[in-house]
């Protein structure tokens, strides 16, 4: 039977020596600190750090309708089903870190330089 992967070891097989995938914890958000886990004297902030636009709040345009399957309810919330249903758009996403949650962080330039892949899904 094959040994499973991991996809920290998966990724950490197609990068450069100079790069480290990490695992660490959001300890603030405001400026951004990102703890490493296994090393509590490593924290790295927001200065050093980039996250990407799906890691955080952010507002983006849209298009929604109705197709012939699913259900769109009524404003009211009181069960009314609409026929015809139509939006078009700005929207805000709220998704931005928060502080706990566990990242993959990509460390690169021999720690000069990281990049928070995404969160971690236990």
């Amino acid at each position: 039977m094959a040994e499973e992967t991991s996809l920290k070891q998966i990724i950490q097989g197609m990068m450069f020596d100079s790069a480290e995938l990490m695992q660490g914890t959001v300890i603030a958000v405001s400026p951004l600190k990102i703890q490493m886990v296994n090393d509590e004297k490593l924290i790295v902030n927001e200065r050093i750090t980039v996250v990407p636009r799906h890691l955080s709040d952010y507002t983006t345009t849209c298009s929604l309708a109705k197709g012939e399957k699913g259900s769109v309810y009524g404003p009211a919330n009181d069960g009314s089903r609409l026929t015809d249903f139509t939006f078009s758009g700005s929207i805000t996403v709220y998704n931005a870190l928060k502080v706990g949650e566990s990242v993959y962080v990509l460390s690169l330039n021999k720690g000069k330089l990281y990049y928070v892949l995404d969160r971690v899904v236990n």
